[in-house]
């Protein structure tokens, strides 16, 4: 079941209705987790269905070959005129497809470095201590799962200790899910 309640004392309304245009719209609602159920309280129920709906029509909906729907070779334009080091790809390689892209060193506060890409896209970012890494990681407005990898059980520890993820994975990428382990996004993730 896929769903949210909202209760009316403690609903944030403002951002709980982006969240939940985007967790019912994104990738046409076509994903195991997007939003397909809202429960709220009848007080407040109306109002959120029609300010969804307001906001449900101005959403850019179309073909991703056509530029205008493509977001992502537009931020990767942006983040190396930014300084970011563009290592492979950044540019199309059909109507319809971007080429696999590594960046390194893109800046923290540009649209890439705050935004899900949801793309063919790595961003490579250098740090220096552990700790300044996990911070970066945390300040971000998204949280899903994390990765570490290292020979360090003790570094191992530290990351899944702070690192702020619905789950940490220990030498393996983020994609990594079975059935049994939980599944969820933290912050603004959906």
């Amino acid at each position: 079941m896929r769903m949210c309640c909202f209760e009316t004392a403690a609903a944030d309304l403002e951002t709980m209705l982006l969240l939940l245009v985007k967790g019912g719209f994104y990738h046409a609602g076509q994903v195991c987790v997007s939003v397909q159920r809202v429960y709220a309280e009848a007080a407040i129920a109306e109002e959120l269905a029609q300010r969804m709906a307001t906001m449900a029509k101005t959403l850019k909906v179309g073909d991703p070959a056509d530029p205008e729907t493509d977001r992502v070779a537009e931020w990767v334009d942006e983040v190396v005129a930014a300084g970011a080091k563009l290592l492979c790809g950044g540019h199309k390689i059909s109507a319809a497809l971007n080429a696999p892209t590594v960046l390194l060193n893109p800046p923290d506060d540009i649209t890439i470095s705050q935004n899900e890409v949801f793309g063919p896209l790595v961003c490579v970012y250098s740090y220096d201590t552990i700790e300044e890494a996990i911070s970066r990681a945390n300040a971000l407005p998204f949280s899903f799962q994390a990765s570490v990898m290292t020979r360090s059980i003790d570094k191992a520890l530290v990351a899944y200790k702070h690192l702020n993820a619905a789950a940490v994975m220990v030498n393996d990428h983020t994609a990594f899910r079975v059935d049994w382990m939980p599944f969820a996004g933290l912050k603004q993730s959906g």
